[in-house]
């Protein structure tokens, strides 16, 4: 009789465990994480986060959320090839791989540890990427922003993604022999939809 209640409660336990990987975990079992404010501007004050989901600003302390975050120019370049996206990898840096992205569309990445901006459908002006570390190297795909802005640090917001306070000028980039300036959208899509719905 007391083998088969040993036996009966070990079960309970084991199911008991079960379950607990099973249920959604409650907020205060999420796991901290560092804020990707702080990893992406080089801060180290700002304190750990519990995301509560995968939306990008969950992943921001609330300081980084209501403030602005300065990040040098120097490691903030333009995207210029289309082909070139976010992975759905762990932490806020995309990282070199040489494997088969989960997402048929993207092309594994060449680049060093960086993370693409301004690229949602309601964002103006170039898509941009900040790279983890500032490099003198030609990357692939990517122009550096006018040497004037080299010691200067660009303001971003966070909301779906990250965008710029302010347009950044954009460099001269040599096409066909000719050097052309990147021109930005200076109208998001969802800023012409806004317009459309007051103006009806």
């Amino acid at each position: 009789g007391d083998l088969k209640l040993k036996t009966t409660s070990g079960k309970n336990r084991h199911s008991a465990g079960m379950d607990r990987f099973k249920r959604p975990l409650e907020p205060d079992e999420r796991p901290l994480e560092r804020c990707w404010g702080g990893e992406l501007a080089g801060l180290a004050t700002c304190p750990p986060v519990r995301p509560m989901n995968g939306a990008f600003k969950e992943h921001f302390c609330p300081g980084c959320r209501e403030g602005t975050l300065f990040i040098p120019a120097r490691r903030v370049w333009v995207l210029r090839d289309e082909g070139i996206a976010n992975t759905h990898s762990v932490g806020v840096w995309n990282l070199p791989r040489s494997g088969t992205s989960r997402r048929k569309s993207t092309q594994p990445s060449v680049l060093p540890a960086h993370r693409i901006v301004n690229q949602t459908k309601c964002c103006s002006g170039a898509k941009l990427v900040i790279l983890r570390d500032a490099t003198h190297v030609d990357l692939p795909g990517l122009s550096p922003l006018p040497a004037g802005l080299q010691d200067s640090s660009l303001g971003f917001r966070v909301g779906k993604t990250l965008k710029p306070v302010l347009s950044v000028p954009l460099p001269h980039v040599r096409r066909g022999g000719e050097q052309q300036h990147l021109r930005p959208d200076s109208t998001s899509p969802c800023d012409v939809a806004a317009a459309a719905a007051a103006a009806a």
